[in-house]
């Protein structure tokens, strides 16, 4: 079954879920390029808080990546790197756009996730009758 998101998900900072007016929507170019969404807490978040949100997050990335799912990071959020490294995973590629075309861009230079691939290779099944 193929995945609708393509196997790509970003992480993606909260000022680009719910930008301020006049602001970059990130879900937008994100949902029009094909990218799934993990959304990261708030920066107002004290780390308290955000620190058990970020390990999910992480352990979700972790998942993901076994199953060869691609990352982007789109803005930054503190704590993000500690999290990932809890459980082995790199800080994925990341960019703190200005604009939409500036985040269409990178998302376009992107590799093809692994799972894709493994996709590509299965070879094709007949449809139930």
């Amino acid at each position: 079954m193929r995945d609708e998101r393509s196997y790509r998900v970003a992480l993606v900072a909260d000022r680009y879920v719910n930008p301020e007016p006049g602001q970059l929507d990130g879900l937008a170019v994100l949902a029009a390029a094909g990218w799934g969404v993990m959304q990261l807490p708030d920066e107002r978040y004290p780390a308290e808080v955000a620190r058990p949100l970020l390990a999910e997050v992480a352990e979700q990335v972790e998942e993901f990546t076994r199953r060869g799912y691609g990352f982007v990071l789109v803005g930054k959020r503190d704590g993000l790197a500690e999290a990932l490294a809890l459980v082995g995973v790199a800080v994925p590629d990341g960019i703190e756009p200005a604009s939409a075309a500036e985040l269409r861009e990178f998302l376009a230079v992107q590799p093809a996730p692994s799972a894709l691939a493994a996709e590509a290779d299965r070879p094709a099944t007949a449809a139930p009758e």
